[in-house]
């Protein structure tokens, strides 16, 4: 499969803004411009490093979050029937396509809603793929 980028890094701990909406990410730092691809929202999986390379399915928001503002730009990974901690370890995050740019909402309801709106898209897109 052709990958729009690759980016590794680790997770760490965000504001805790997904989960509570029901829609947990993982989250790793990134630097501005490093991906070479605009800030928004795309389909992705991620490579678990330090789990033999299990590859999980998701959808990431890459930007800097201006709906809930605050903190340093942040690729934010929702993963596809996933409960398990991340924390510190190493990953790979793999951009399969673009869905939208990222977008600032007027609700933290509303940004929910878009959200599983984008997770349904991106299931679609791996289910076509």
């Amino acid at each position: 499969m052709k990958y729009l980028t690759e980016r590794d890094g680790v997770v760490v701990r965000g504001k805790q803004v997904g989960r509570k909406l029901g829609v947990p990410t993982a989250n790793i730092p990134y630097v501005p411009g490093e991906t070479n691809l605009p800030d928004g929202v795309y389909v992705a999986d991620l490579v678990l490093l330090d789990q033999n390379n299990r590859v999980v399915q998701g959808v990431l928001n890459q930007g800097d979050h201006p709906t809930v503002p605050g903190g340093l730009p942040t690729i934010e990974i929702h993963l596809f029937d996933f409960d398990e901690e991340l924390y510190d370890q190493r990953v790979r995050v793999r951009y399969l396509h673009f869905i939208r740019p990222e977008l600032t909402f007027d609700t933290k309801e509303a940004m929910r809603v878009e959200m599983m709106e984008d997770i349904r898209i991106a299931k679609e897109w791996f289910a076509a793929h």
